[in-house]
């Protein structure tokens, strides 16, 4: 069944940690989910296009099954097996409901270790999230069909933010509602964090997030916002 499936990784280079967590989630997809294709968007702008990311690796794929995973989680793989089966029946998945955020300590420490599953360390230090309903970033589970229906990811979104949310309205509006398969977790491997209030280009961000919000459910009015992007 993995042997259907193209991990699609948006990644810009650069940064010594998130470097390192990079290279050991790759020898981990390499190592527990050989069958799978690994397509990584590389970006290499002076502010991370996580979109522009994503929609490279969405062209570099050949299969009908895609993964869009942050470069800096772990999971079960058996959570792919199961999305892919649910997509039978729903639009997307998201499979997990929780993010164990890990200390940098853990981390250090997971990254000294081969990659494995279950996690080769015992875990100390880390906290759990329960993300909120509708969040569908970090890692989902879509067919090639309905992220072309969707449009893809916005590469109006520059910076750090929306980017994620705003695919979730375009296709949940497009294609249909995700499914969220509960009780699964999704492991986050530290890093500086920026957030919203450090993000590049926050107030346009934040300004083309709210009209896809106030668009969701409205087919006309999400496909406006989605050709308004060669404008």
């Amino acid at each position: 069944m993995l042997d259907q499936v193209s991990i699609l990784i948006p990644y810009k280079p650069g940064d010594r940690q998130r470097d390192l967590n990079f290279e050991w989630i790759i020898n981990f997809y390499q190592s527990k989910m050989p069958e799978t294709e690994l397509c990584i968007g590389i970006c290499n702008d002076k502010v991370f296009n996580k979109s522009k990311a994503v929609n490279s690796a969405a062209q570099q794929a050949t299969r009908n099954i895609f993964v869009i995973a942050d470069g800096d989680i772990v999971y079960d793989p058996a959570i792919i097996v199961e999305a892919v089966e649910l997509l039978n029946k729903n639009a997307w998945i998201v499979p997990f409901s929780k993010v164990v955020n890990l200390s940098s300590k853990d981390t250090k420490k997971l990254l000294r270790q081969k990659p494995n599953w279950p996690l080769s360390v015992k875990l100390k230090d880390f906290q759990i999230e329960k993300y909120y309903k509708n969040f569908a970033g970090k890692l989902n589970v879509i067919t090639r069909k309905n992220f072309l229906t969707a449009y893809g990811f916005d590469e109006r979104f520059n910076g750090w933010g929306g980017e994620d949310d705003a695919f979730c309205c375009a296709a949940n509006t497009l294609c249909g509602n995700f499914k969220r398969i509960d009780g699964r977790k999704v492991y986050h491997l530290w890093h500086p964090h920026i957030g919203w209030e450090n993000s590049p280009n926050k107030e346009e961000n934040l300004r083309l997030l709210k009209l896809y919000k106030k668009a969701n459910g409205n087919k006309d009015q999400i496909m406006d916002l989605i050709l308004s992007r060669e404008s």
